[in-house]
Order: C-alpha cells, then structure tokens, then sequence
C-alpha cells in the first residue's frame, strides 16, 4: 500500500515543467507580437507617413532652429525649411526617379546584354559545367525576358490600381502635414509626452528620445553624404568610359545607396553590366575595378566621417530587415525598415536598462558604417 501524500502516478519531470511553463510563456508573447504587428499592419497608413516626417525632421529641424536663432519668426522659419524640402525632394525625384523610369527599358536592355558578355567570357570550356554560347544567350534572355515581364507587369499593376495612388498621395499629404508639426513645436510635443509620463518616467523619456534623434540624425545625414560620395566617383568613371545612360547609372547609384547593403550590390551589379554591354569587355573590367576602389574608400574614410553614431545592426539583422521590408511596403519599406528597426532596438536596450538598473552609456560608439556588426 502506498504511504499517506504520496502521489499517484509518475512523477512529471523537472525539465519538462520547465519546458511547459517556457512554452506557455512563449505562446502568449507570441500571441501578443502577432496582435501588435496585425495592428501596426493594418494602421501602417498612419505610422508609415510619420516615420517619414520623423527622417526628414531629423534633417530639417536644425536649419529651422538656426533660422528661428537668427531672427527669422518660427513659422517663417518652418515656411523657409518646408520651401527648400520641397524644392529639393522635388529636384530629386525630376533628377533620380525620373532618369531611372525614363530609361528603365533601355537599363534592362544593357543589363541582360552585359549579363551575356559576362557569361560568354567567364563561361568553362570544358568539363561538367561547359555550355555552349547558344545555350548562355538562351540562359540570359529567359532571364532578361523574365525580369522585363515582372517589371512590366508591375509598372501596369501600380497605374491600374487607383486604391495604391490614392493612399500614395493621402500618405504624402499626412507625412508633410506631420512634417510640419514637428518642425513648428518639436519642444511644445516633447514637453507634453514628458508631463504624461511623470517626473522619473520624464526624464527615462527624454534619454530615449535623445538616443532615437541622435541616431535618425546621423543615419540619414550619413546616407546622404555617402550617396553623394559613391554616386558623383561612378559618374565619372561612367562618363569617362563614354557608357550609354551614363547620367541615370548615377541616378541609380544615389537611389540605390539609400537602401543598405543590398543597394550598393544591385547598383554596382547593373553599372558593371552596362559597363560591359556599352563599352566592352575592358570597360566592364574597369568598372569593377572602380566599384571595388570607391566602396573601399566609402568604407574606410568616408563613413567613419559621414556617421556620428552607428545603428548597431548585424548586418544579417539588416538583410532580413530590407526583404522583409521590401515584401511587406515595396520600395518604400525597403527605405524605411532598417532605421526603423534601429529604433526599435535604442527603445528595447533603454527598456533593459530600466529594467537592469544599469546607468546610460557615458560615450557613444566609436563612428562607423551603419551596417557595422555589433547590436
């Protein structure tokens, strides 16, 4: 007979409590990140334009508070700083964005060429992988024709689709509306958001929001100047070798360095193509070879420079970022997602330290690359 209190049954082991309290634990949290980013998803009309305004904030506020500094009255210094955003985004999009869809067909053309020189030079003569140069002009047309027909069909998708450009344009007038908040009463918000939190909270606030804007700041002055940089060094190499679109293989290396890591690959890989398809083969070497200089000294010199403060991401982390972004919002995301997460991540470590205990960082990182491993 078994003794009084003894339970009947077997015994549930330890690592399997241990494994059932995780795994409740972990579903719920689970359950929870589903329900927000449902949420976030469905309301990305409202925080998608105020992010953007948050960027160019970041850019803008300064002028604004120097002109208000100088005398100017601060709505007269907020009219001035919106007229040069205008004046300039707009120049960007007529300059950029136009030259890349105007020559968007003739980029592909030169693309899917320079892929055939390529193939054609470097393919193995013999051996399990030797093909024949009518069988790599296949390869490359289907491919060619392939990329042309999803653009196409994009392109068609995007004009047809009368919802996508009336959120377009509402996102546009929301982002500039919120633009205009931020640059009038920046301090007016801040002070409001502290009075909510409290006095101890307050002060956790303003410490955090110092880390955001620091980083905003510095993301978005340093991915400026390192546009600026790698386009105008490949603009001269293209114009030098006489490349067709020369001017909109530039357009394309500024756009592209917007979007991290993935960008400078997909700029350098169609510069190097059309090098090879409009200049030859000694052009396309070339070209490699600036692509290889100029990306050297953008990461050694200019980038220490350009970034006061690094996102701290690995770069794995901002890989699965721009996908994920680019699936998720299309070429907007693609441009958003990666300081978008660093913020994320500055809020999750002040929210550690709060919790920890442990005192704010003393000094920030030493400058560098906002790809730079280390989060």
């Amino acid at each position: 007979m078994e003794a009084p209190g003894t339970p009947a049954g077997p015994q549930v082991p330890d690592w399997l409590e241990k494994a059932a309290a995780w795994s409740w634990r972990a579903l719920v949290i689970a359950g929870v990140a589903a329900v927000a980013i449902f949420v976030l998803w469905h309301l990305r009309v409202v925080w998608a334009p105020f992010f953007i305004a948050l960027l160019f904030a970041t850019v803008l506020l300064p002028i604004t508070d120097w002109l208000n500094d100088h005398g100017l009255p601060r709505a007269l210094a907020v009219a001035v700083s919106m007229l040069i955003f205008v004046v300039g985004l707009g120049l960007l999009i007529t300059l950029v964005v136009g030259s890349i869809v105007g020559e968007a067909s003739q980029v592909g053309k030169l693309v899917t060429s320079g892929a055939g020189k390529v193939a054609e030079v470097t393919q193995p003569q013999d051996g399990p992988l030797a093909l024949d140069r009518d069988s790599v002009r296949g390869l490359v047309a289907d491919l060619g024709s392939g990329l042309k027909a999803a653009g196409d069909a994009a392109l068609k998708k995007a004009a047809s689709d009368a919802g996508a450009a009336v959120a377009a344009v509402v996102g546009g007038v929301m982002a500039i509306a919120f633009l205009i908040y931020l640059l009038s009463d920046s301090q007016g918000i801040r002070d409001w958001m502290r009075s909510r939190a409290g006095t101890e909270r307050g002060r956790k606030l303003d410490r955090a929001i110092d880390e955001c804007w620091e980083t905003l700041g510095s993301y978005m002055r340093g991915t400026f100047l390192v546009a600026v940089f790698v386009s105008v060094l490949i603009g001269i190499a293209a114009f030098a070798l006489g490349l067709p679109i020369a001017g909109t293989l530039v357009a394309i290396t500024f756009f592209a360095s917007f979007i991290p890591i993935v960008g400078a690959w997909l700029a350098g890989l169609i510069v190097v193509l059309t090098a090879f398809a409009g200049g030859g083969v000694d052009a396309g070497i070339i070209m490699v070879a600036v692509q290889v200089v100029v990306h050297s000294l953008e990461s050694l010199f200019v980038a220490p420079r350009a970034y006061q403060k690094t996102l701290n991401l690995n770069p794995i982390v901002i890989l699965a970022s721009v996908t994920a972004g680019t699936a998720l919002m299309g070429i907007i995301g693609a441009l958003i997602v990666v300081p978008l997460v660093a913020i994320v991540w500055v809020l999750i470590k002040e929210f550690r330290r709060e919790h920890d205990g442990s005192p704010p960082a003393t000094a920030p990182p030493s400058p560098a690359s906002p790809a730079q491993a280390g989060g």
